[in-house]
C-alpha cells in the first residue's frame, strides 16, 4: 500500500521537519525501552506516532492542531482509505489513548513485550509515511539558495570521501554549474562518482559518501557557512534563525547550512570563528570539523549514506 500525496513546497518543508522529529522520538523510545523505562518510552511513542500522522495530514490541519484534532481528523481522511493500513489509524489512537492515561491518569507502566510490538509497527508508520510524498532533500535546498543568492553562486560542488578519517584518503570533487539541478539530482550524481572510485580500485568504496561543499565558486573564495551541531533545542534554534539557514537531521546530530554567501576567505573565516564563540552554539559545535574545514580551505557536510554512516542526512528546519 501507498499513498501518493502532492504537497506544494511550504508543506513539504512542514512534513518533513514532523518526519525528522518523529525519527528522534523513535530514537528517544528505543532507548528508553532498552534500559527498562516503560513509561517514558510510551510517551515518546506517542509522540512519534502524532507528528508523523500530522505530517500526513499537513494540508488538513492548521499549524499547531490539538491532539485530539489529529487523530479524528485521522480517522476521517484515511480512516477507510484502502490505500492507508488500517493498523497506523489503530495504532494512533491506541498510542494516544495510552499517553492520556500516563500522563492525566493513574497507570500502571506498559508491558514491556506490548511497547517492543508497537515499537515495530511504529517503524512500518515510519517507512509508510516516508514514502507518501517527496521529503525536502539537498536538491531542493540548493535550489531555494541559489534563488536567495542569483549573483552570488557560480557553482556548487560535491566531494567524494571516507567519512571515518578528514585526511589523508582518497578524496574526488565534483563541481557543476547550478542550472544542472534541473537535469540531475545530486545524490545520482554521487552514486556514479562513487562507482568511477571503485572502477579505479579504491579500497572500500561502499564506506565512501558525497558532502555539499561549502565553496560555490572554482575560481573565488565564496561560502556558505558550514558546521556540525551536537544537538539542537529551542534556545540553539533562535540562535541560527538570527543567521539563517537550513538544519538537516544526520543520525543522532545536526548539519547547518547558511543561506547567505560570504564573499572572501577571512570573511569566512570570521563567521565560523564567531560560531565556535557563540555562547550557545559552542558546547554544541563540531570544533575538529571546523578547523580542518578552514585547513582544507572549505567546509564539506554529508548528504549520502554508507555501511559506517548509515543514516541519510534529512530536512529538519529552515530559518
Amino acid at each position: 500500500m501507498r499513498l501518493h500525496l502532492s504537497f506544494n513546497i511550504t508543506q513539504r518543508k512542514r512534513a518533513s521537519t514532523l518526519i525528522a522529529l518523529a525519527s528522534t522520538e523513535i530514537q528517544a523510545a528505543e532507548n528508553l525501552t532498552q534500559d527498562g523505562l516503560y513509561r517514558e518510552s510510551a510517551v515518546h511513542l506517542y509522540f512519534a506516532a502524532f507528528y508523523l500522522s500530522q505530517s500526513l495530514l499537513i494540508h488538513k490541519l492548521g499549524p499547531r492542531p490539538s491532539h485530539k484534532a489529529v487523530d479524528s481528523m485521522l480517522h476521517q481522511v484515511y480512516g477507510r482509505d484502502k490505500n492507508f493500513p488500517r493498523r497506523y489509524v489503530e495504532l494512533h489512537s491506541r498510542l494516544h489513548k495510552l499517553r492520556t492515561d500516563i500522563d492525566y491518569r493513574f497507570s500502571h507502566s506498559p508491558e514491556p513485550s506490548g511497547l517492543k510490538k508497537e515499537l515495530r509497527i511504529l517503524s512500518g508508520y515510519f517507512s509508510f509515511v516516508r514514502r507518501s510524498f517527496t521529503e525536502i532533500d539537498y536538491d531542493d535546498i540548493l535550489r531555494g539558495i541559489l534563488e536567495s543568492n542569483p549573483k552570488q553562486i557560480a557553482d556548487f560542488s560535491i566531494d567524494i570521501y571516507c567519512p571515518r578519517t578528514y585526511m589523508h584518503h582518497t578524496r574526488l570533487t565534483v563541481w557543476f554549474p547550478p542550472f544542472y539541478l534541473k537535469i540531475f539530482r545530486a545524490q545520482k550524481l554521487a552514486l556514479h562518482v562513487k562507482r568511477l572510485l571503485k572502477r579505479l580500485r579504491v579500497k572500500k568504496t561502499q564506506s565512501y559518501v558525497a558532502g555539499l561543499n561549502s565553496k560555490v565558486d572554482q575560481y573565488k573564495d565564496k561560502h556558505l557557512l558550514m558546521f556540525d551541531i551536537d544537538s539542537v533545542d529551542a534556545e540553539v534554534e533562535a540562535t541560527l534563525g538570527k543567521i539563517g539557514g537550513v538544519v538537516m537531521k544526520s543520525g543522532r546530530g545536526f548539519h547547518f547550512v547558511g543561506a547567505k554567501v560570504i564573499d572572501g576567505q577571512k570573511a569566512w573565516h570570521k563567521e565560523l570563528r564567531r560560531a565556535l564563540r557563540n555562547p550557545v552554539l559552542r558546547t554544541r559545535i563540531d570544533k575538529k570539523h571546523i578547523m580542518i574545514s578552514m585547513m582544507r580551505g572549505y567546509s564539506t557536510l554529508r548528504i549520502t549514506a554508507s555501511d559506517v554512516k548509515p543514516a541519510i542526512p534529512h530536512f529538519y528546519k529552515e530559518f
